[in-house]
């Protein structure tokens, strides 16, 4: 080291100033040397630091999955991501018919796994599938009770997929699952201890010899969870060759007792149904019977209570057009009318109809309204008049009159009805209605309309339709089914409603809301409604097999179904009574006095658009006087 040298540290380390100087100097080097090799190295940690994140993440799933005790501590972490799966314990000959009829109703809504359990068809070996998600298992195919079944579907899911799942759900392969009541459930759940189903106690006679103090799960449904699984997992094969009882329900749930601490079947509130009894020519109790092999035989009904609506399984339906009948009334919200032993805390979709078929002191009250999901546009509406050929200039005019309110209105030309090929008690005006009607909603079909008007060509409207309408579609309660996708039903925009019709609907006006009623059974007129997409089939098939009454049945007919039927009040359309009928038995003057005929169906004449009145509407052929409707009844005139 040289003198200068020598001479500068001394100089540093006797003078304060120059050795702070210095230190501030060797900061700042080495900041920005460090700030220079990040600048060079940032992108390079932090892709080897990612790579070594995600690898200790997986090896951590892989330890735990494969550590079923040290996995526990993970019970919080698992019930944040549940993991469920749907087994559906059938027989071969169920596939095609049972099981198919679940695969296109219930099934496609299912957010879970599936498998499908059936035993082998012979008994050497085992048959393979082509489709992963039919299990066949190592015992008979058709053995009931399915003892050896259940017990080997239960040690499928602990040796292939006890780790791989949260919740296990088994079912019946005659049992209907409504997916939304079972999806809300399982997110509800906060049980680590779980064995949820239909409590039952077992036969009195066998109780004892059972040894079970608790109740099981039927096996019509039933929902296990991992933890119970693991615990009694490992003696699935003890508890099969220990048997006591024919029943499989009864043996499982003996199992879960013994290895689960005692654990009994949990009932949830409302999520299991059963059928026990059905209904025959409207008022016949027919209970639930058993055949040779012990097992449930009774037909579904067709106007099933308000529960099983509500309920997460239903069981048992014994034929595949049971569960096309019950998923329909289950996705269009249909609630029909019910004989008197299925009333209980249930409603319908129509109370009027259901008192008048059923009465009781205790009005059967109206199933809420769905909400108004997406607005509707008068514009699209497809709006047809039905008319003769002959009666062009009729149409324009009318035409014109609904033009005015917004709406664009085609005509669609009647039958005449004279062809007598199929022998009925009706005019030749209602045997070409209904031929009419017929074309018209397989027209409908063929063209995906979602709704329709249906005007007949004598139609007169209220002066403020094209308001009033809007204000009805924008009704929860009045026009709210009829923009849904989902639901479905008939707005009958006017009618023609004798006295004893009016009581019908009178004595329930106190109970209903908004600007609409509920029709009855004597709610007579087709010159003016407004038809759901879901209701055209059901028409097409009332008209192919109702071939002796009239059309405008067909309403009351659809309300007992289930569908919302109302009539809008005041009515937005009114019918020109004033020219002759084609019935013969009509043609009274009284029958043909509009001032007589709107006292009786309340009509204020002066709120429309009427030809006889101011000169400004419409006139044309008397579609329904040519209907074989009732006659007025004593009093009316």
């Amino acid at each position: 080291m040289n003198a200068y040298t020598k001479l500068s540290w001394k100089t540093i380390y006797h003078n304060d100033m120059g050795f702070a100087r210095s230190i501030r100097y060797l900061q700042r080097f080495l900041r920005r040397t460090l700030n220079t090799w990040w600048k060079r190295l940032r992108s390079i940690y932090t892709f080897y630091y990612t790579i070594i994140i995600l690898l200790l993440i997986n090896a951590s799933y892989w330890y735990f999955s494969n550590h079923p005790h040290t996995s526990e501590s993970l019970s919080n972490f698992n019930i944040k991501r549940l993991q469920i799966v749907v087994g559906i314990q059938a027989e071969w000959s169920q596939m095609k018919t049972l099981v198919n009829a679940s695969q296109h109703t219930w099934i496609p809504k299912l957010p879970y796994d599936i498998f499908y359990f059936v035993g082998t068809r012979h008994k050497v070996e085992i048959e393979s599938s082509v489709n992963k998600n039919i299990i066949s298992l190592p015992v008979i195919d058709n053995e009931y009770p399915p003892i050896n079944k259940t017990f080997a579907i239960w040690s499928y899911f602990y040796e292939k997929h006890l780790w791989n799942y949260d919740y296990f759900v088994v079912v019946d392969a005659d049992t209907y699952v409504n997916v939304e009541q079972l999806d809300l459930m399982l997110k509800q759940l906060t049980c680590r201890e779980c064995y949820i189903g239909f409590p039952a106690v077992g036969e009195l006679h066998e109780r004892k010899q059972l040894g079970l103090v608790v109740p099981y799960c039927l096996g019509m449904g039933y929902m296990i969870s991992r933890y119970t699984l693991l615990k009694f997992g490992p003696h699935i094969n003890a508890c099969r060759t220990s048997t006591v009882a024919p029943h499989s329900d009864t043996e499982l749930g003996r199992c879960i007792y013994h290895y689960v601490q005692g654990l009994a079947c949990t009932g949830t509130k409302s999520l299991f149904e059963r059928v026990m009894y059905t209904v025959i020519n409207s008022n016949k109790t027919i209970r639930v019977a058993r055949n040779a092999r012990k097992q449930l035989q009774i037909d579904f009904p067709e106007s099933p209570p308000t529960r099983f609506f509500r309920a997460a399984m239903v069981h048992p339906l014994k034929k595949e057009r049971f569960f096309y009948q019950f998923h329909r009334q289950m996705t269009l919200g249909l609630r029909p009318i019910l004989p008197h032993i299925f009333t209980s805390n249930s409603c319908v979709a129509n109370p009027v109809i259901q008192q008048e078929l059923y009465p009781q002191k205790k009005l059967i009250p109206e199933c809420p309204s769905p909400k108004i999901k997406q607005s509707f546009d008068l514009k699209s509406l497809n709006a047809f008049v039905i008319t003769l050929s002959s009666h062009d200039e009729h149409m324009s005019q009318l035409h014109d009159a609904f033009y005015q309110h917004g709406i664009s209105v085609k005509p669609f030309y009647a039958e005449t009805g004279q062809s007598r090929s199929i022998r009925t008690n009706l005019t030749n005006g209602a045997r070409g209605l209904r031929l009419t009607m017929t074309r018209f909603f397989q027209m409908a079909l063929t063209k995906k309309f979602e709704r329709v008007l249906v005007l007949e060509d004598d139609a007169i409207p209220h002066r403020n339709f094209g308001l009033y309408l809007q204000n009805l579609m924008h009704d929860d309660r009045c026009g709210g089914y009829m923009p849904d996708n989902e639901s479905g039903g008939v707005l009958m925009l006017g009618a023609t409603i004798w006295k004893s019709g009016w009581f019908a609907i009178d004595n329930l006006t106190r109970k209903e809301i908004g600007s609409c009623r509920n029709v009855g059974t004597k709610t007579y007129g087709s010159f003016a409604a407004m038809y759901h997409r879901t209701t055209f089939e059901p028409i097409l098939t009332w008209l192919d097999t109702n071939i002796n009454d009239p059309y405008d049945f067909v309403f009351a007919h659809l309300a007992r179904l289930g569908y919302p039927v109302r009539i809008a009040i005041p009515n937005l359309v009114i019918t020109d009574v004033t020219h002759p009928s084609l019935i013969g038995e009509r043609n009274y003057s009284s029958f043909h006095d509009p001032f007589k005929r709107a006292r009786i169906h309340r009509w204020e004449l002066n709120d429309y658009m009427s030809s006889k009145l101011e000169g400004v509407g419409v006139k044309g052929v008397d579609m329904s006087s040519q209907i074989h409707t009732p006659q007025p009844e004593d009093g009316d005139f």
